[in-house]
């Protein structure tokens, strides 16, 4: 089952669709990042101990996996993909509030922060609009 907001009858179909796909490729982007620094192309190997814990593992080898799924649904479907992108980015966030191993540029989170919350404005927005149609299919 999936929801639909009607956002063709606003005329913001196309404009949505290439933000979103704008932001998929910077979360691919993101991801691969996440890969490259993991395997050591930008200098040293991280170095996993026993003593770190199983977060200090997850952060860098599962979230580049995710970010990539997270990108590739976004750019293919904006209106299911911006769900999927939204817990990702909630969980990115969420890893670096509580001191994960950050493998991510220092102002990632902050724009990553600025982004869900003009995600969640313009799904106020659009759910406020009296003439939006909701299809559930």
């Amino acid at each position: 089952m999936a929801i639909h907001l009607d956002a063709t009858t606003a005329g913001w179909e196309r404009p949505l669709r290439w933000a979103y796909r704008i932001l998929a490729l910077l979360w691919v982007a993101k991801g691969l990042f996440g890969w490259a620094e993991l395997i050591g192309f930008f200098g040293e190997l991280p170095e996993f101990t026993r003593t770190m814990g199983w977060f200090a593992f997850f952060v860098p080898v599962v979230m580049p996996i995710v970010d990539i799924i997270a990108g590739v649904s976004l750019w293919i479907s904006w209106r299911w993909g911006a769900g999927v992108w939204t817990i990702t980015a909630l969980g990115f966030v969420s890893c670096e509030m509580f001191g994960s191993v950050a493998y991510q540029p220092k102002g990632a989170t902050g724009v990553v922060v600025f982004v869900l919350i003009f995600h969640f404005l313009r799904l106020i927005f659009v759910r406020s609009q009296s003439g939006q149609k909701i299809t559930v299919v």
